[in-house]
């Protein structure tokens, strides 16, 4: 049976949206599966990106339009981390889904998805294209870098809808269906790497890890339809958990080894104080009124 991602406020028995890393001691939502009065499928209308308006600060890329909190997100078919068919993960285990149902649908009535409307940074923290993303970032660092730019932190939804596009795509590349581990810096192997050493940055672990990395807009296929680059892979990014526990902190795209790496579901098991080898961010902030 195919298993669904429900989005952020229910999950199905075994959940895409509930996956963590093999560190981050994951934790099941309690609720119960979102029962939906109206469903809606969503079409492909990506905006355009070739322009950028000039009232978007330098640097980012704006959001505008109608955000889905709950979607329906099926997998038909999982695959291990070169790509062979394998069988659907258990519970709060890590999994790769290798397709997924065509198109994806929004759950939430017409009536409760909000309007989001605002600039996200085109890159990983800090920002600049053809340099590698900072590492050991915790939830408290990016929030402090991104105010000290006027800036301010991401909300996971902000995040998602960057990545997902209006097409509420589970994948911010290709098709948005299909996982693909050359498009974005995701998947690689371990290489004999004890991820458990890198205790700090500078140490031998940390080094071998952080060269695994990929300078923030070399995979150019890495972009959701608004523009937004390396949202999954590379970097597993702190967004803040807008639904507050167990912490403020929540972390968003996964990163270089086989992970979630996708648009909605989130690690909520690190608080804001957690930084490690794979941990940065990315700005947001306010569209002008």
């Amino acid at each position: 049976m195919p298993l669904v991602n429900y989005g952020t406020k229910g999950v199905a028995p075994i959940a895409f949206a509930i996956w963590m890393t093999a560190e981050a001691c994951a934790r099941e939502p309690k609720s119960k599966p979102y029962t939906p009065t109206s469903a809606r499928v969503y079409v492909d209308e990506a905006p355009a990106t070739a322009e950028r308006p000039s009232n978007t600060p330098t640097g980012m890329r704006e959001i505008d339009g109608e955000f889905c909190p709950e979607a329906e997100q099926v997998c038909l078919r999982w695959v291990d981390a070169v790509g062979v068919p394998s069988e659907p993960p258990e519970p709060g285990k890590t999994g790769r889904c290798g397709e997924f149902k065509n198109p994806s649908r929004c759950l939430t009535p017409e009536a409760q998805r909000p309007r989001k409307h605002f600039y996200i940074d085109t890159y990983e923290y800090p920002n600049v294209k053809g340099r590698t993303p900072d590492s050991w970032m915790t939830w408290r660092d990016v929030k402090k870098a991104c105010e000290s730019q006027g800036k301010r932190l991401c909300a996971r939804s902000e995040w998602t809808m960057a990545c997902e596009g209006p097409g509420l795509h589970p994948y911010p590349y290709g098709d948005g269906y299909h996982r693909d581990r050359t498009s974005c810096n995701t998947d690689n192997p371990m290489r004999g790497i004890d991820v458990f050493k890198a205790k700090a940055p500078g140490s031998e672990a940390s080094r071998q890890l952080d060269a695994i990395l990929v300078p923030s807009g070399a995979k150019p296929d890495c972009v959701s339809v608004w523009g937004v680059h390396d949202q999954v892979g590379n970097i597993d990014e702190q967004v803040v958990n807008e639904a507050g526990k167990p912490y403020r902190s929540g972390l968003m795209g996964g990163h270089v080894f086989g992970v979630r790496n996708a648009c909605r579901p989130m690690t909520e098991a690190h608080n804001e104080d957690f930084g490690w080898y794979e941990t940065g961010g990315r700005c947001c902030k306010d569209a002008d009124k």
